[in-house]
């Protein structure tokens, strides 16, 4: 993975546990960098080496960090200039999910050895559902943290729910259904 979803689980680490538990983590993953490169790819390893060390550094299951990093990436990658990649893909949740495939090919214009995940968007009548297809075994609660971020960044409501399994299926499913405001309306097409 490049060096900037390391910097990313640095930054979720340091603003929720403090420098000392980044340091610790850090370590208890053994890498002995002071710092990652955003645009150096890392083997994956590190990656989850860092997550197997937040899980038992913060007490949480790797889960629960993963879900947490997902969220979070949302903010981060917004304030480290990815917010116009963002804009170009989609003006609402919705918009945004069918347009993640495009988005992930312009992501690899700039880093061209990324390996980008593909998502299909189908929808049904009362809700949408999201196919999520990666080389990556473990990262769903990732992408269901991530699809509540964005969710928060629209400033729209919706039930996320993980409901097909990689190991049964070869990818895993998101059912999303929009969830009405206190005004009765929701905040998207699809209800």
């Amino acid at each position: 993975m490049y060096g900037m979803v390391n910097q990313a689980i640095e930054d979720l680490v340091i603003e929720t546990a403090g420098e000392d538990a980044w340091r610790e983590i850090k370590e208890h993953a053994g890498l002995a960098e002071n710092g990652f490169e955003s645009s150096v790819i890392y083997d994956d390893e590190v990656t989850l080496s860092l997550v197997a060390a937040a899980s038992e550094k913060l007490k949480l299951p790797p889960e629960q960090i993963l879900h947490a990093f997902g969220r979070h990436w949302i903010l981060y990658t917004g304030r480290e200039g990815w917010s116009s990649v963002f804009e170009m893909t989609g003006y609402d949740m919705e918009s945004f999910l069918d347009g993640l495939d495009e988005m992930h090919a312009r992501v690899r214009v700039a880093m061209s050895e990324a390996d980008t995940p593909q998502f299909t968007l189908h929808r049904e009548s009362d809700h949408l559902s999201l196919e999520y297809h990666s080389n990556r075994d473990g990262l769903a609660p990732m992408v269901n943290g991530l699809l509540e971020g964005l969710a928060e960044h629209f400033d729209e409501h919706w039930s996320i729910q993980h409901t097909g399994q990689r190991a049964e299926d070869g990818f895993d499913t998101f059912r999303l259904r929009q969830i009405a405001t206190a005004t009765g309306s929701t905040d998207a097409k699809a209800a």
